[in-house]
């Protein structure tokens, strides 16, 4: 079994995210007068929420790709080689 980081990295930076991009839209506008007017925490929640996506994105196309297989002495897999030889 391999572990893959990214799955619950990206989960967790999508949850996050969401969270934060929520409490921007809802809370109150006063809050950001500070900020110079920007929603700070709608901007970056949606940063954080399209980097766990990019995140888990990734951990989806890197378990697509196949285990290396064992070499025979011919250069083939070994599977292949035991077969042609007739041990």
């Amino acid at each position: 079994m391999k572990l893959d980081i990214r799955f619950p990295i990206g989960l967790l930076l999508c949850t996050l995210g969401l969270l934060l991009a929520v409490f921007g839209l809802l809370s109150d506008p006063s809050l950001y007068r500070r900020s110079l007017g920007i929603n700070v925490n709608l901007w970056w929640g949606l940063v954080l929420a399209v980097a766990g996506a990019l995140m888990l994105a990734l951990s989806r196309m890197g378990s697509n790709i196949p285990a290396k297989t064992e070499k025979g002495a011919n250069g083939r897999p070994a599977a292949e080689a035991r077969e042609t030889t007739g041990d």
